[in-house]
């Protein structure tokens, strides 16, 4: 199996981690981490304090977190820009991301981190992978780059974050395969690179001003 060359975040579990308050483990595993420009918007909301926490960290760490410009984020900014609510493109977005890197890169593969049970049943590019935030924490725990994944799922429940359904999601596979990566990435029996194409390499969406007017998901 190819190895994974991009991980790709959408926004409910990033506030997963916001609300356990374990965003900067994601800094722990090798590989970059890209945050679509609508995921960005969804996620880093600053009517809620965890979007704050999420936009904080993203600004923070862009050495390792970047944001990618799409069409779809062109889209969400027209219709906020009028008003219109426009939640429901960051996956439009993801998939943009992915497609464009395994474009550039069609040896490797892309694990997507999703909280919507309904992904995984939609047609994708057979070498994008989706992962649960259970599943993707899992790995990074079999790994040795955190302690325990369901501890930080208990901070996040304890923080009013339902993680039932993650669980539930939670499976071995594609998990073994980013698992076995990251153990190799440990021992050096492989190098990682940021293969990450410059047209991806974004900084941070500049917010507009209709940002806090966003119909986000519910923090």
């Amino acid at each position: 199996m190819a190895d994974y060359g991009l991980i790709v975040f959408d926004a409910s579990p990033l506030i997963t981690l916001a609300k356990a308050g374990e965003l900067d483990v994601l800094l722990r595993q090798p590989l970059p981490i890209i945050i679509p420009d609508a995921v960005y918007r969804e996620a880093a909301n600053p009517s809620y304090d965890d979007g704050v926490r999420i936009m904080e960290w993203i600004e923070t760490n862009q050495a390792r977190v970047r944001t990618a410009n799409t069409r779809a984020g062109l889209q969400q900014d027209i219709l906020l820009k009028n008003g219109v609510g426009a939640t429901d493109l960051g996956e439009a977005a993801a998939i943009e991301v992915t497609d464009r890197f395994l474009a550039d890169n069609p040896d490797n593969r892309v694990a997507l981190i999703y909280e919507d049970a309904g992904v995984r049943k939609r047609e994708r590019d057979p070498r994008v992978d989706i992962f649960s935030t259970a599943s993707f924490l899992h790995a990074m725990e079999g790994g040795g780059y955190i302690q325990s994944a369901d501890q930080i799922l208990e901070q996040a429940s304890q923080a009013g974050r339902n993680v039932a359904e993650q669980k539930a999601m939670h499976t071995p596979e594609p998990g073994a395969g980013l698992l076995a990566q990251f153990r190799n990435a440990r021992t050096g029996s492989t190098g990682l690179l940021d293969t990450t194409p410059n047209s991806l390499h974004k900084p941070p969406y500049e917010p507009s001003p209709t940002q806090g007017q966003t119909r986000g998901r519910s923090h």
